[in-house]
């Protein structure tokens, strides 16, 4: 057990020296405020149980760059920093145990869960877990061993595992093979550039669709109502209709701005001013369209002319292309002459250029296409490439004839045979060879421990049905002593943890639902928002403590940090009652808590008062300027012995006083057990607060009353000057069979309620003074 706490310096806010005046009992209970350093302890047990020094070291006092010093005495062997092994292993519940072994928000591989299977049946078929660790650690050898020949193999043999590359056969002759293979490739080359020259063209000309309605503009295109009305106009006024008035009319006007046709005035003709809005608009609007359209057909007719310019290039690019076949087939005469279709292309194109201006001349023009079409039509009537074409089949149908003829083999299919008998080659190579057996060997090894390992997993999982079934049981009786609405439905496990490692799974049933603990939304679901603090804080110390439900065979030692939270005072005898389970079962247990009314209701319970001590871990609060206003202030800590924690929990008694109180005024039968065992303590605490001098920590109301008893000096303040010495006499009698858990379940069996209501009665009228 650990039996005191001697230096702890420099280690956080511990500055610890020269030991601790009492020695450490089997229940433990330290107070410390928020930030005295609990915590700090806890994490320096859990570096003891890994023998980390250098997690110790990274816990060194920034305000304070001294030697780090430890030293704690544990089963009459000192351990320190250069000697952190201990043959007891310090069992830590806080919230370190609850994000390691039950929940991380978000976690993917469930390593908590793998933890918690260590910490809760690691004990369970140990020689075997053993053996699995043993061949986990040949197979992890084996591992390092495969992976350099596979590499080595993987590069010689690229995309062929092992297996596939023992499969190789080997090929008789090879080097004969090879170099017969090489010589067809050699010969294969000049093959491939045959194959590769190219082919004659056929000559082909479609006749486009011009758009000639672009030619086709007048006035009564333009505007209706203006041809009607300037018509009329020139009907009345001129004999005979010419356009070139329209287009100049208006510099015709006189100087005495009178129409120049019919002399009216200008001002008050409305014709002019139709004439005008027809020029400024219609009639611009009509010669922009033209000039966007003539565009668009003097490129078709181009075109006409460049692809007759494309096919006189590709006959002459025939004939270089029948030249190059020479070697091997006989040219023909292949010709067509495309020099008449030029001369027409040309005049077509001039044509073409000459009917766009004169429409750009005069827009309302009537455009005379016939000559233009006859040239259209020329070029594309005469035109015939039928012989020509005919011809160019025939002479691509004996290059076909000729390639065909030089074999169907071709250099990638014999690279393909030169490739495969190469590989034969190397897989029979010493190196190669060798390392093909060595592979077998390392491998077909790995196999064995592998089948090995599930065979050793199937061996625990039997073992462990029963201990796993306890475990549960276990748990959800806890649960229940916790007047928790969680049960434990389902507890399991598997070896699907990272890298195979067995883990616990569950299944939780609260208020008739099911969560899953392996489902990842459920998982997140359960603890972020089904389960209240109280909740999971029930459930992990429920889950933490039903490993510790036997007698401690292994050597444990229990540290409980903060164990009790504010939102779960419900369940505070409850875990009162857990605690006194682990102190019957011999486990050395320490509470931390920065709540002293739970330590001193723990210190007066009837079964652990005494087996415990009380300690608490005093800090100082040291403040570096203290004039200074935003000054640095550090904590010094230290433990030390404490009698109780009566200083920090005076309305207790006054607590216990009411629970009496309403017993004798209106009490019930479910309460008498309770009011059995506060009896005594109620009585113990009135005398000490009557004698706090003289009735001193380790005096119990047995020894109180034999030395009132005793006392014959009637001046003395013990002496029984008011004859009260038998109520209190008799009171204890009755309460000292409560106080202890020899017997005790039998004893409350038989409690009678009036009895219990009497010795309440006189305990509260000899409190009071009565």
């Amino acid at each position: 057990m650990l039996e005191r706490i001697i230096k702890i310096e420099n280690i956080k806010q511990w500055q610890h020296k020269g030991g601790l005046s009492q020695s450490f009992d089997m229940l433990n209970l330290i107070y410390g405020r928020n930030g005295s350093g609990k915590s700090t302890l806890c994490k320096l047990f859990e570096s003891i149980n890994q023998s980390d020094k250098s997690s110790i070291e990274a816990l060194q006092s920034i305000e304070s760059q001294g030697k780090q010093a430890l030293q704690l005495r544990v089963d009459s062997q000192n351990i320190t920093l250069d000697s952190l092994q201990s043959s007891f292993t310090f069992q830590v519940f806080n919230q370190a145990f609850i994000d390691n072994n039950l929940y991380i928000s978000n976690s993917k591989d469930r390593k908590q869960l793998s933890n918690y299977y260590e910490f809760s049946l690691g004990n369970v078929s140990v020689e075997k877990e053993k053996e699995i660790d043993q061949l986990k650690a040949q197979n992890e050898t084996l591992t390092s061993q495969i992976t350099p020949i596979t590499t080595r193999l993987s590069t010689k043999f690229p995309s062929k595992t092992p297996a596939k590359i023992r499969a190789i056969k080997s090929t008789p002759n090879a080097d004969d093979e090879l170099e017969t293979l090489k010589a067809q490739l050699q010969d294969l080359k000049s093959v491939e550039h045959f194959r590769k020259r190219k082919c004659l063209s056929l000559l082909k000309l479609e006749k486009p669709e011009l758009k000639t309605d672009c030619f086709i503009i007048n006035i009564e295109q333009l505007s209706k109502d203006a041809e009607e009305k300037v018509n009329s106009h020139i009907a009345k006024n001129l004999k005979e209709q010419d356009s070139f008035w329209i287009e100049t009319g208006t510099n015709l006007v006189t100087e005495s701005n009178d129409c120049p046709f019919c002399a009216q005035p200008l001002s008050s003709s409305p014709i002019f001013h139709l004439y005008q809005e027809f020029i400024n608009e219609s009639y611009l609007s009509a010669s922009s369209k033209f000039e966007l359209a003539s565009d668009d057909f003097e490129m078709s007719v181009s075109d006409i002319c460049i692809k007759l310019e494309a096919l006189e290039n590709r006959v002459e690019s025939n004939k270089n292309v029948m030249r190059e076949w020479a070697d091997r087939i006989d040219e023909i005469s292949l010709d067509f002459d495309f020099s008449k279709l030029g001369r027409v292309s040309i005049n077509l194109e001039l044509e073409c250029s000459k009917i766009i201006q004169n429409k750009k001349k005069d827009l309302l023009s009537q455009v005379d296409l016939t000559k233009f079409n006859e040239l259209f039509n020329q070029i594309f009537n005469d035109i015939d490439f039928t012989a020509y074409n005919n011809a160019v089949n025939n002479y691509n149908q004996s290059i076909k004839d000729f390639v065909d003829g030089l074999g169907t083999e071709t250099s990638q299919s014999i690279q393909s045979k030169i490739d495969v008998i190469t590989e034969s080659k190397l897989r029979f190579t010493p190196e190669v060879v060798t390392d093909l057996a060595d592979f077998k060997t390392f491998n077909e090894s790995k196999n064995t421990n592998t089948k090995r390992i599930k065979e050793l997993r199937d061996e625990i999982t039997e073992e462990q049905k029963d201990n796993i079934s306890k475990h549960k049981d276990s748990i959800n009786e806890i649960l229940k002593s916790f007047h928790s609405m969680i049960r434990l439905k389902e507890l399991d496990k598997d070896n699907k943890g990272k890298g195979g490692s067995t883990r616990l799974k569950y299944v939780i049933t609260f208020i008739n639902n099911e969560l899953s603990i392996l489902d990842e939304n459920e998982h997140q679901h359960i603890f972020e928002h089904v389960l209240s603090l109280g909740d999971r804080s029930a459930l992990a110390l429920a889950f933490f403590l039903s490993r510790f439900a036997k007698i401690n065979d292994d050597k444990s030692i229990i540290i409980l940090d903060d164990p009790m939270s504010s939102l779960d005072s419900y369940r505070k005898d409850a875990t009162i009652v857990q605690i006194a389970k682990l102190i019957e079962n011999n486990y050395q247990t320490f509470v931390f808590s920065h709540d002293p009314f739970f330590l001193s209701d723990i210190y007066k319970h009837s079964i652990l008062s005494k087996d415990s001590q009380c300690f608490e871990i005093e800090a100082s609060y040291k403040d570096l300027d203290p004039l200074a206003p935003d000054s640095s202030k550090y904590i010094s800590s230290k433990m030390v012995a404490r009698d109780n924690y009566d200083s920090y929990v005076l309305h207790s008694y006054h607590k216990e006083y009411n629970k009496l109180y309403d017993f004798v005024s209106e009490g019930s039968e479910t309460d008498k057990v309770e009011v059995a065992r506060s009896i005594r303590p109620i009585l113990e605490a009135y005398l000490r607060f009557l004698y706090p001098k003289q009735f001193i920590k380790g005096m119990w109301l047995g020894e109180m009353i034999t030395k009132i008893r005793e006392e014959t000096d009637e001046s003395s303040l013990f002496y029984d000057k008011h004859g009260k010495f038998s109520t209190i006499s008799k009171i204890n009698e009755f309460s000292k069979d409560y106080h202890h858990a020899d017997g005790f379940d039998t004893k409350i069996q038989d409690l009678d309620f009036q009895t219990v209501q009497s010795y309440a009665k006189n305990t509260l009228q000899f409190i009071t003074g009565m």
